[in-house]
């Protein structure tokens, strides 16, 4: 579980991260995670620059995509535009996913900014414990330092909030029903799946199996996004939107809105088997401790594959050969979006010790590096370099 750090007592500790949003809210998903954890868990000022607030309002409902500047959740809001940056540059800057910060900006940063990283995508591949933490000297004059997002002990770690695994277990124990009372969520009968994905021809494979080899009552949750599309082709059911509910045997299939950020890790806890996509919902699964089926963005040179059997192996842990084949496979076939017939009833004859598997990994991960806390500590290392 991650600690909060003590903020150095150094007036004026601020923090900006720059954000792109490219697709699928996973850049802007991070950048805002990000950002609530140094406010509320480090008592830091920070400031979010990103250029699509449209996208971060379907993570965060209160946001007015047409304000300049707004202030959330003590986090000060700024739409990153073409225009010139007049803002004084933040002593420590966070350039999210390689994004290229304002020239006028960069310009204004030596003698103001003390720490610069620039916030890689998540990979849990072995090169990336040499590259985490490197220096790169910029035109400038100030070097940037490389952070790798990682389920590796060798990383920077995962975001994780403080009280995440104390809330996970009031959520658990007494507050689910009323959760989902109050978010219009039927409660799951027998197995529940969550299916939160990119576009999937395997969609259809997966409810055909569970409705043909299954006789206890399945539950799937289906949040509002690319996925729809693909269930919608097909179920034949073009008209099918959130708050819709389809039957196919003994298997109830219940479309969701797509929820605030904020909400997301209970629908997560919610569920039994969590088909999860991109890489802030990896990350709040790995969280979960429960068992779960990754879907990578695919690269047109074929990396993602390493990529996900990167990722796999990290979290094995203990698990015997036919449970983690299982896994394997079935991973691997909803990436190819082919879901063979014995794939799901294999990986399912394994659940309870790919379960009892998950939770292990997610204590194993917490006693790791967690992401916020490094950068907060090396940031005020060289503050603290800086200032003596």
């Amino acid at each position: 579980m991650t600690t909060a750090l003590p903020v150095a007592d150094c007036p004026g500790a601020d923090w900006d991260i720059f954000c792109r949003v490219i697709d699928n809210y996973g850049d802007i998903a991070v950048s805002w995670r990000l950002a609530r954890i140094l406010t509320e868990d480090h008592r830091q000022v920070v400031r979010l620059w990103v250029d699509d607030l449209n996208a971060l309002v379907h993570l965060v409902p209160e946001v007015d995509p047409t304000e300049e500047q707004q202030s959330h959740h003590g986090i000060t809001i700024i739409h990153w535009t073409d225009a010139p940056v007049t803002t004084p540059p933040a002593r420590f800057v966070i350039e999210a996913f390689g994004c290229t910060l304002p020239e006028d900006y960069l310009k204004r940063m030596p003698g103001r900014t003390v720490a610069w990283f620039n916030l890689e995508y998540f990979s849990a591949e072995r090169w990336i414990s040499d590259y985490h933490g490197r220096f790169s000297p910029q035109p400038n004059g100030l070097q940037k330092q490389f952070v790798f997002p990682s389920t590796r002990p060798d990383s920077g770690g995962l975001l994780c909030e403080a009280d995440l695994f104390r809330a996970r277990d009031r959520f658990v124990h007494s507050e689910h029903t009323t959760w989902a009372h109050e978010w219009h969520i039927p409660l799951p009968n027998g197995l529940s799946l969550l299916l939160f994905g990119y576009e999937n021809r395997a969609i259809g494979d997966l409810i055909d199996d569970l409705a043909q080899t299954t006789t206890e009552a399945v539950t799937i949750y289906l949040p509002e996004g690319r996925l729809l599309t693909s269930a919608r082709e097909h179920l034949r059911y073009p008209e099918l939107m959130a708050g819709d509910q389809f039957q196919r045997g003994t298997v109830t299939l219940h479309v969701l809105p797509f929820l605030p950020q904020a909400q997301f890790d209970r629908l997560l806890w919610l569920c039994d088997i969590l088909f999860v996509r991109g890489e802030d919902s990896l990350v709040r699964a790995l969280w979960a401790g429960k068992p779960f089926i990754w879907q990578i963005y695919p690269t047109d040179d074929q990396a993602h594959w390493e990529k996900l059997d990167a990722l796999l192996d990290t979290c094995r842990g203990d698990l015997p050969a036919p449970a983690f084949d299982a896994w394997r496979t079935l991973t691997h076939d909803w990436n190819r979006q082919r879901l063979a017939p014995e794939s799901w009833q294999n990986f399912i004859e394994h659940h309870a010790i790919l379960a009892s598997a998950a939770e292990k990994n997610r204590l194993t991960l917490a006693g790791q590096t967690e992401l916020s806390n490094w950068l907060v500590k090396t940031a005020y290392e060289r503050l603290q370099c800086r200032t003596n």
